[in-house]
C-alpha cells in the first residue's frame, strides 16, 4: 500500500474549506496542522494523523487515497456498520449496492444509508473499522482502526482501480485542541497473527463473563408473550434437566416501546415474581430493552416529543418501521437531561427493584444517525455506550444493534448478526438491498466471518439456534447449518423453541450441545460461499463443511478416517462428495494412529465426551468428560491383533471387525 494523496473537508465560520496534498511529512495553512507519522511495531505499522487546529474548526470528511494491488487478492472482507449488517468475505469484483430508492425510507436508516454514499459500482466495497484483503498461501493484507471513539473509520476498496480509500467519518465535530485524526494499524501476515497483533495494541479488558447457553423468548412468541408462556418454558428447562445460565424476556412485556415502567395487560401482575421463580432455578434473569428508541403509541411521543430526535426539517427521525409495534420508531436524544434521567430510572428499577441480572439492549444505532453537538456520530454512539454502562453498573449487558466498535468495553455480550428469519432470507428485504435484513443466510456468515473478535472486545452472541419443526419453515438441513455455525462460534447460544414440544430425537440433538465446547486452533478456508473449517475440540481435529449458497458444492475430502456426527458412520477420505443447498457437515478426523476415539453418539463433537484415553496390558481406560446430558456411545478405533481385555475395568463392550482395524462399542451407562 502506498499514500497517494490525502483529502480535508472542513467549516470555518461555516465557511466550508477543503484541503489536499500529496505531501505525508505534514501539512499546514492559516486555519491548521497535519502531522503524519508511521511507528513499525515489528514486521507491522501503525499510521497517524493528527489534527491541530488554529481556529475553531468543524469538520467534515478526510481521506487518504492510497494505491494497492488488487490482482493477487482472493477476496475483500468488509465489516458491516452495525450488529445485523451484512459482514462477509466479498469477491473483488462485488457490487455494493444501497437499498432501491422507492423503498428505501422503510429499512435504510437500519444501517449506513442515511450518510454513507454508495457507490453501486463492480469492484467497490467498503467496510466499517476494521478490513482486509485475502491474498495467497492463507495470508491477509490488514487494516484496522485504533481510534473509533471520536469518529467512525471506514475503508473503501475500489479494486479495478488499484485504490483503497482510508477514512474518518467525522461530520459535526467540533475541534479546538490538536486530536488525533486518524489511528490505523497495518499488517500483511497470516490472519490469526495480524487479529493478535490488533487486539494487543487495543490493550484490551479482560471480559468479566463466560460464554453461556441460555433461552429468549422473541423467536417463537415474538412480542405476544404473557406470564404463563414464560412460566411455561422455565418449567420445561427444569422438567429436562437442561442447565441454562440465562432465561430472557424479550419484547413484549411492557405497554408501549419507550414506556418501560408500565406493564401491558398480559403482564397484570410485572416481571418481578417471574425473576424469582428464575433465581429460584439459579439461572441469572435477562430482559430486553431498547432504551434508546420509542414507538409511535408510547407516551414519549405524547408527552415528551422533545425526547426524540429531529430530521432536518423538525419531524420526528424515523429510524426504523416495526409492524409488530405502532410501525415507525424514533430515537432518543441520549444528550436530553430528561433522557438521561429517565434511562437511569429505568435501569435502577431493572436491576435494584425487579432484580434482573441481565438486559439486552438493542436498537442502539439510532441516537447516532444524527452528528450534533459539536460531535460525529462514532462520537455520540461511544457517549452513549458508555452512559449505559455507567447506568448498568455491573450488571450484565447484551448489546444488539449497535456498530461494534462502540460496544467494545461497554457490552460483554453483543449481536454480531442479523436477527435469524424462519426462511433460509427474507426474500422482498434481499430483493430491495437491506444490508440489515432477518437472514439466516447472513447470520451464519456473519458468526464465521466476525469469529475473531470474540473473547476480545466481547462475547460474540450469534442469535438464537432452532430445532422446532413448528412455526419454522427451515429445512433440517438449514437448521443444522445454523447450529454448527453457532457452535464453532458463539459464545452466547440460545434457543427461543419450547423444549417441552420437542420429540425424542430432537431433544437428544438439543441436550448434545451441553456442554458448550472450547473450539481451538481454528483454521477457515472460504470460497463462493462454501466454507471449509479445520478446528480441534478437546485434543480432537475435526473438520466442517458449511454450504450457505444456493448450489450444491463438490468437495474432495483429504486422505483420512472420519466419523460423521450426523450420519453416525466412518467414511474414508480421498474422494469427492457433494454437500447439497444450505447444508453442512461435521466430521472427527479419526486419523491413522492405531488408538483413537472413532466417534461416539452423546454430544454434538463426535469423542468430546472423552477427556482422555489410556492404554496398559491390553485394558482401556477413559476419563469422561463432566457435563454431558446425553447417554453415550462410544466408538474406540485398535489395530484388528490387539485383543482388549477390560474398558475402565469391564467387560461390557462388543468388538465390531473392520478387516484393517476394529471398533470397541462402548455404553457408558452399561461400564
Amino acid at each position: 500500500m502506498q499514500f497517494k494523496q490525502f483529502f480535508l473537508h472542513y467549516s470555518v465560520d461555516q465557511v466550508l474549506r477543503s484541503v489536499s496534498s500529496a505531501d505525508f511529512s505534514s501539512f499546514e495553512n492559516n486555519d491548521l496542522s497535519l502531522d503524519f507519522t508511521m511507528d513499525e511495531i515489528g514486521a507491522d505499522k501503525r499510521y497517524q494523523v493528527k489534527l491541530s487546529p488554529k481556529k475553531q474548526l468543524t469538520l467534515d470528511n478526510f481521506y487518504i487515497v492510497s494505491a494497492f494491488d488488487y490482482k493477487e487478492s482472493r477476496g475483500v472482507f468488509c465489516n458491516g456498520f452495525q450488529s445485523w449488517t451484512e459482514t462477509k468475505i466479498f469477491p473483488k469484483e462485488e457490487r455494493l449496492a444501497g437499498q432501491k430508492r422507492y423503498i428505501k425510507k422503510i429499512a435504510q436508516a437500519y444501517g449506513d444509508g442515511l450518510f454513507y454514499d454508495y457507490k453501486n459500482k463492480e469492484g467497490v466495497a467498503h467496510s466499517w473499522t476494521y478490513t482486509y484483503i485475502k491474498l495467497p498461501k492463507r495470508k491477509i493484507f490488514f487494516l484496522g482502526s485504533l481510534n473509533d471513539t471520536e469518529g467512525y473509520t471506514f475503508f473503501e476498496h475500489h479494486a479495478n482501480e488499484h485504490q483503497l480509500l482510508l477514512s474518518k467519518e467525522c461530520k459535526g465535530k467540533h475541534i479546538e485542541h490538536p486530536f488525533l485524526l486518524l489511528d490505523i494499524f497495518v499488517a500483511q501476515s497470516e490472519e490469526d497473527k495480524c487479529f493478535h497483533n490488533y487486539f494487543e495494541l487495543q490493550q484490551l479488558s479482560t471480559l468479566k463473563v463466560q460464554p453461556a447457553m441460555g433461552w429468549t423468548s422473541w423467536y417463537y412468541h415474538y412480542n405476544q408473550i404473557n406470564e404463563k408462556i414464560i412460566e411455561d418454558n422455565l418449567k420445561a428447562f427444569s422438567k429436562h434437566k437442561v442447565p441454562i445460565e440465562i432465561f430472557q424476556i424479550d419484547d413484549g412485556f411492557q405497554k408501549a416501546v419507550g414506556d418501560w415502567l408500565n406493564f401491558n395487560d398480559r403482564f397484570p401482575n410485572g416481571v418481578k415474581g417471574i425473576v424469582e421463580k428464575i433465581h429460584a432455578q439459579d439461572i441469572k434473569a435477562g430482559l430486553w430493552l431498547a432504551p434508546l428508541t420509542c414507538e409511535h403509541d408510547s407516551f414519549i411521543v405524547n408527552e415528551k416529543p422533545d425526547w426524540i430526535l429531529k430530521d432536518k426539517s423538525g419531524a420526528f427521525l424515523k429510524i426504523g418501521f416495526n409492524p409488530m409495534w405502532s410501525y415507525w420508531f424514533y430515537a432518543l436524544d441520549i444528550y436530553n437531561q430528561e433522557v438521561q434521567a429517565y434511562i437511569k430510572k429505568v435501569f435502577d428499577t431493572v436491576f435494584n427493584d425487579w432484580k434482573l441480572d441481565m438486559v439486552k439492549l438493542d436498537f442502539l444505532y439510532g441516537t447516532a444517525l444524527v452528528p450534533r453537538n459539536g460531535k460525529s456520530r462514532g462520537e455520540i454512539m461511544h457517549d452513549a455506550m458508555q452512559f449505559l454502562r455507567t447506568c448498568a453498573g455491573d450488571k450484565i449487558i447484551l448489546g444488539c444493534g449497535v456498530p461494534l466498535c462502540a460496544a467494545v468495553g461497554t457490552t460483554d455480550y453483543c449481536r454480531i448478526g442479523p436477527d435469524i428469519h424462519l426462511n433460509w432470507d427474507f426474500s422482498l428485504l434481499k430483493w430491495i438491498n437491506a444490508r440489515e435484513r432477518p437472514s439466516v443466510k447472513n447470520a451464519i456468515h456473519n458468526t464465521i466471518s466476525r469469529r475473531q473478535l470474540s473473547g476480545k472486545w466481547f462475547w460474540n452472541d450469534p442469535d438464537v439456534l432452532l430445532l422446532r419443526k413448528n412455526k419454522n419453515k427451515l429445512t433440517t438441513e438449514e437448521q443444522y447449518s445454523l447450529l454448527l455455525a453457532n457452535l464453532l462460534f458463539g459464545h452466547l447460544l440460545f434457543t427461543s423453541d419450547n423444549i417441552e414440544e420437542y420429540d425424542e430425537h430432537t431433544l437428544q440433538i438439543y441436550k448434545s450441545i451441553f456442554p458448550l465446547m472450547q473450539v481451538d486452533d481454528v483454521r477457515v478456508g472460504y470460497d463462493r460461499e462454501f466454507y471449509t473449517i479445520d478446528f480441534r475440540v478437546k485434543n480432537k481435529n475435526y473438520l466442517a463443511l458449511i454450504n450457505v449458497s444456493d448450489t450444491s458444492k463438490m468437495y474432495r475430502l483429504p486422505k483420512n478416517l472420519y466419523f460423521d456426527n450426523t450420519a453416525q458412520n466412518l467414511i474414508n477420505g480421498d474422494k469427492v462428495i457433494e454437500i447439497p443447498k444450505h447444508s453442512s457437515k461435521c466430521y472427527l478426523n479419526i486419523g491413522h494412529t492405531p488408538f483413537s476415539i472413532a466417534g461416539s453418539k452423546g454430544h454434538f463433537f463426535a469423542g468430546a465426551e472423552v477427556e482422555q484415553l489410556y492404554l496398559s496390558n491390553n485394558q482401556i481406560e477413559l476419563d469422561w468428560t463432566d457435563g454431558i446430558l446425553n447417554s453415550v456411545t462410544l466408538f474406540i478405533k485398535i489395530p484388528n491383533d490387539y485383543q482388549v481385555e477390560s474398558v475402565n475395568g469391564s467387560k461390557n463392550f462388543s468388538r465390531i471387525e473392520k478387516g484393517e482395524y476394529a471398533i470397541l462399542q462402548v455404553e457408558k451407562d452399561k461400564l
